[in-house]
């Protein structure tokens, strides 16, 4: 028998989660309450509040006024912000995507970095039955797949010798395998500024990627396109990189990037 939907959304709730957004959100909505004021507010016990405050404050996302009680901290302005500029690149790049997609008729990935992960933030299907699986929250390595490797070809420094500290975990027998293979690969991305890749993340498919910048220049995504290898000649090689490339130039317009 089915379960009701509101039974089922119960199974996944966790008690202390939802208590500390329920008190992170009220202090967004209303700043200054104190402790008494917030237990009323969220309906929860002075104690609880406190505890949620104190793990809150401690990691940075409320801070507090003896005199003003409660408000956001540096931390949850931070998220804020982020949240705020993926939302543009997103809409930026809305039209874009659509209209690649369907000159190609492949898959479209945007695709930011998230620390030493590359993480899908929109995506396009396929209109062929035969296509790559894809959905928007995809978590990956960036020493593997077109727009990984891109992101990490601009990536800081720091950010390049902490994945290239790690093991470069193999998906196929296309993945690079040694850090001087990698960097030789990401010297090359910088240099042409996009990047075709075969075969490495996911068997017999290929990835098309180039970066997108913001107004300052900072590569902040990659747009992509991909799909099985059977699809993709020397002709389609040609044209993708040139769509790819000149797509993600227009979202790099459109985000304030001038060159």
């Amino acid at each position: 028998m089915q379960k009701s939907t509101s039974t089922s959304e119960n199974a996944y709730t966790i008690a202390a989660l939802d208590s500390a957004l329920r008190v992170l959100e009220t202090i967004a909505e209303q700043p200054g309450l104190k402790l008494l004021q917030l237990a009323e507010k969220t309906q929860l016990t002075k104690s609880n509040v406190f505890r949620i405050l104190r793990n809150l404050e401690a990691r940075g996302y409320v801070w507090q006024d003896e005199l003003h009680g409660m408000h956001l901290g540096s931390r949850s302005y931070l998220l804020g912000k982020r949240a705020e500029s993926q939302w543009s690149l997103v809409r930026a790049a809305k039209q874009p995507m659509d209209d690649l997609n369907r000159v190609t008729q492949e898959n479209v990935h945007l695709v930011v970095r998230d620390g030493l992960h590359s993480v899908v933030v929109d995506v396009r299907n396929s209109s062929h039955e035969l296509r790559m699986y894809a959905r928007i929250g995809r978590i990956g390595p960036l020493h593997a797949g077109g727009t990984p490797k891109v992101l990490l070809a601009f990536a800081e420094k720091s950010v390049v010798e902490r994945v290239l500290a790690l093991p470069l975990d193999q998906y196929t027998s296309a993945t690079v395998r040694t850090p001087q293979e990698l960097l030789a690969v990401l010297e090359q991305i910088r240099s042409q500024e996009y990047h075709v890749a075969m075969n490495d993340l996911d068997e017999n498919s290929f990835s098309v990627a180039a970066p997108i910048k913001n107004h300052a220049g900072d590569v902040i995504a990659a747009l992509s396109v991909a799909g099985p290898t059977m699809r993709f000649d020397e002709k389609k090689h040609t044209q993708y990189v040139t769509y790819v490339r000149q797509y993600a130039a227009k979202i790099s317009a459109d985000l304030g990037y001038s060159n």
